[in-house]
């Protein structure tokens, strides 16, 4: 399918609701009303309809209630589903059939369009129709919700991930970097996408890492980074920035095609994309996202016996009942009550 060119701005409009006619400033606080991680998936979710109304000869600011019905049931039969850059700094993709979304990923479409006819003004808006939810409740009774439950990246996988990186390069330095950093600290995508130079303090004992308030997090936190052995976080981030010379602003930074780092961060997606790629060049059987990596470091302190309130330190669990299913599933064959029986 050849790359859908578009020759009315109108056909932007919708898209555009993210970063319009806006000041720096302006932007900065719409953005900050919903998270990073949130407004990226409802900006690459308005993407998708936008050019798949492009393709059906629409204006995504005019669609009927059946128009969206129609964008949903192609999504979940994997029709147009899967958008795939070509040229991400001219902003240049396509849309190619993939995999059936599940309906969970449809749910969120959904609330990525109405939340970009919500900025829009539009009065009433097409996805609030009563037939809509009544397909979505078909859909869901017709599709799979098996939740695919993400790999936990523990250590010895991550050592081969990490042991399969070329470090001499500054691409690969980061990487490694990132991927020893977010185990050893239990960090969240979006956590890790936000530290910035300032919020490293290193100290006799290791690093202090400051991590700023988000939607997990209403206030900022603290955790302590200590020395490893063959794999070590502090090591590795003191030789980041050295060889780096970044003295300030992000921490990890995006990279150009030709493997010069660029002003701005790396963002919660691009992280879960190098995360999947790196551990994709070694393991195949193992599914990964940016989550795997907090999975890895307390599945591994489970089993390796370390006490719950020492890895709630690092962890910042509010919630004990969610930590403690770790410790079910590392005891699960323990004592079994049907040891002895037959």
């Amino acid at each position: 399918m050849a790359y859908p060119t578009i020759q009315n701005p109108a056909h932007q409009s919708l898209q555009a609701v993210f970063d319009p006619q806006l000041n720096s400033r302006a932007r900065r606080f719409l953005r900050s009303a919903k998270a990073d991680s949130t407004l990226n998936a409802y900006e690459a979710d308005t993407r998708i309809f936008v050019y798949w109304c492009q393709l059906q000869q629409l204006d995504p600011l005019q669609t009927t209630h059946h128009d969206i019905m129609n964008f949903l049931a192609d999504q979940a039969d994997g029709i147009l589903a899967d958008w795939v850059w070509l040229d991400k700094q001219e902003g240049k993709g396509e849309l190619r059939n993939g995999e059936p979304r599940k309906p969970a990923t449809l749910v969120r479409r959904l609330a990525g369009i109405r939340y970009a006819f919500k900025q829009k003004g539009i009065h009433p808006m097409p996805t609030e129709h009563a037939e809509i939810k009544e397909m979505m409740r078909g859909i869901v009774r017709l599709g799979d919700n098996r939740k695919r439950k993400t790999g936990a990246l523990t250590l010895q996988p991550l050592i081969r991930v990490l042991d399969d990186i070329d470090t001499s390069t500054l691409a690969g330095l980061r990487d490694h970097t990132l991927l020893l950093l977010m185990f050893s600290g239990a960090l969240r995508r979006s956590e890790a996408a936000r530290i910035e130079v300032s919020d490293l303090d290193f100290v006799g004992q290791g690093i202090r890492l400051r991590l700023k308030p988000s939607k997990h997090q209403l206030h900022e936190t603290e955790i302590a980074l200590i020395p490893g052995k063959q794999y070590c976080p502090v090591s590795a981030l003191a030789n980041w920035l050295k060889k780096s010379r970044i003295g300030e602003g992000p921490l990890f930074r995006r990279m150009n095609r030709w493997g010069q780092l660029m002003p701005e961060p790396l963002g919660p997606q691009g992280i879960n994309l190098m995360i999947k790629r790196r551990t994709g060049q070694v393991i195949d059987d193992l599914y990964v996202s940016g989550h795997s990596l907090r999975r890895g470091f307390i599945t591994s302190a489970v089993t390796a016996g370390k006490p719950m309130n020492k890895i709630i330190e690092v962890t910042r669990h509010k919630d004990m009942r969610t930590l403690q299913e770790y410790f079910d599933d590392a005891h699960k064959f323990s004592d079994h009550a049907l040891d002895g029986l037959l």
